[in-house]
């Protein structure tokens, strides 16, 4: 899972290829070296038994005798080969023993394995394997001459070559594995803060930007443009949120007055035109909840009232919600139930998480049928601390479970009760101000609204 991963990033693959192209040229590179020292060894090891032999056809038989027994004595690390036999095989001169099987004596050099004659084989000096390339001439006579150079250290120089290609790639496949993990992990660091960044910019703080390094390189170049996007989008939501607001607080006062006229005319006038007053009132009255929910809103999201914050009791501020709301269960014929296995304070503002937790449990009181149950449980949930509020009301449909925290919406099992819609807006904003977690989680029957606490 975790090379997965690291192959998905574009640095890894990079390393990867740019490490295969650095191999497959270095291979050609050293492969070249190889060749051309091995054929140049080869060439020379060809051309000195050549010129060898050549000088030793021209001399008579006493001399090349001679010659070839001067050759031995002064190859003291006996590398050089030499045999000078008669037309039947017999030994005459040098240090082989006797002439290899399958030799040739067309004047083109063989590869073959030989042996020393016993007075040549010194056991004090360094004695490498006995192959040897070997030229080989039929002399007048019948008799033949033997030249050849050992090829053990020939060998050997090829063997290094060979095992430093080998080495050499595989440092070059370590490396490139290195340098692509280093650049895949520095990578997939920038990429998870991006993500977490982005993370919480999908979760309603738009204050969040993005890191922007000293490399300028592309990420760096991406999160610039992120971040003009952000400010730019912050702005325009800013003067929406604000033209949003300036209505409601200009409404708010003519609609105060409207509403007092319609009071003192209400008083005025016969007990039939009273009564169709009484409507007109009370849907003033929604209007001016409305727009007081939305002022308060505005309030929440300004952040004003960090200041404000202290330590508070969850249990203390529960028990005040359950005790508040104990006319209106009782009134419903419903049963509220506490449970706490801990005690946890949280810096927030007092006045506005009992707000939010009242109108989470307001609409829970709402929703739920009569006779019906409304469970509070206060846990701890690995580092976190999680208010639960569960009901046994119509519950909320999977696809509506964020939308209904959005102004306005209301769920489609929500026709008939009363509510404009703003009510979990006001949660979501107390809880976003406070850094808290709020959200509705799937269960079979009712609906289960969820706080995740700080710790």
């Amino acid at each position: 899972m975790k090379v997965a991963r690291y192959w998905n990033t574009t640095a890894f693959r990079l390393a990867w290829v740019y490490g295969a192209l650095f191999l497959m040229t270095v291979s050609l590179l050293m492969g070249l070296v190889y060749w051309r020292t091995v054929g140049f060894m080869a060439r020379s090891i060809d051309f000195s038994l050549e010129a060898r032999m050549h000088q030793l056809i021209l001399l008579d038989g006493a001399n090349l005798k001679v010659a070839v027994n001067g050759l031995v004595r002064r190859d003291f690390l006996h590398r050089g080969v030499y045999g000078y036999f008669d037309a039947q095989g017999n030994w005459l001169a040098g240090n082989l023993e006797r002439i290899p099987a399958g030799l040739h004596w067309n004047g083109v050099t063989d590869e073959h394995v030989y042996e020393l004659r016993h007075e040549y084989d010194d056991k004090d000096v360094y004695q490498p394997a006995h192959e040897a390339m070997f030229i080989a001439r039929m002399l007048p006579g019948g008799r033949r001459l033997l030249v050849g150079q050992n090829v053990e250290s020939f060998k050997h120089l090829r063997l290094i070559i060979e095992e430093a290609l080998v080495e050499g790639g595989t440092l070059v496949v370590i490396m490139g594995l290195v340098a692509g993990l280093y650049l895949s992990l520095r990578s997939l660091r920038r990429v998870r803060e991006i993500s977490a960044n982005c993370e919480r910019i999908a979760q309603g703080d738009l204050s969040v930007r993005l890191d922007v390094s000293e490399s300028h390189d592309e990420l760096d170049m991406l999160a610039s443009v992120v971040n003009a996007m952000l400010d730019r989008v912050g702005l325009l939501m800013d003067e929406v949120r604000n033209v949003c607001n300036n209505i409601a607080h200009d409404l708010r006062t003519p609609m105060t007055r409207l509403r007092t006229r319609l009071y003192r005319l209400q008083r005025s006038v016969d007990e039939e035109h009273a009564r169709e007053m009484e409507g007109v009132l009370e849907d003033t009255d929604v209007v001016l909840s409305r727009f007081r929910a939305l002022l308060r809103i505005a309030e929440i999201e300004s952040q004003k009232r960090r200041v404000a914050f202290t330590k508070v009791s969850l249990i203390d501020i529960l028990q005040r919600v359950m005790e508040f709301y104990l006319p209106l269960t009782e009134e419903k014929q419903l049963q509220l139930s506490f449970e706490s296995s801990i005690e946890m304070s949280v810096d927030a503002d007092d006045e506005l998480l009992f707000e939010a937790i009242a109108n989470v449990l307001d609409n829970a009181i709402k929703f739920s049928p009569i006779n019906g149950l409304i469970r509070l449980h206060l846990y701890r949930l690995q580092d976190r601390m999680v208010l639960d509020i569960l009901d046994q009301g119509p519950g909320i449909p999977d696809h509506e479970r964020e939308a209904v925290l959005k102004r306005y919406y209301r769920s489609s099992g929500s026709s008939g009760v009363e509510g404009h819609g703003l009510g979990l807006s006001i949660v979501s904003a107390i809880m976003n101000l406070h850094g808290f977690e709020f959200c509705f989680e799937k269960v079979e029957a009712g609906a289960l609204a969820r706080i995740y606490f700080n710790a």
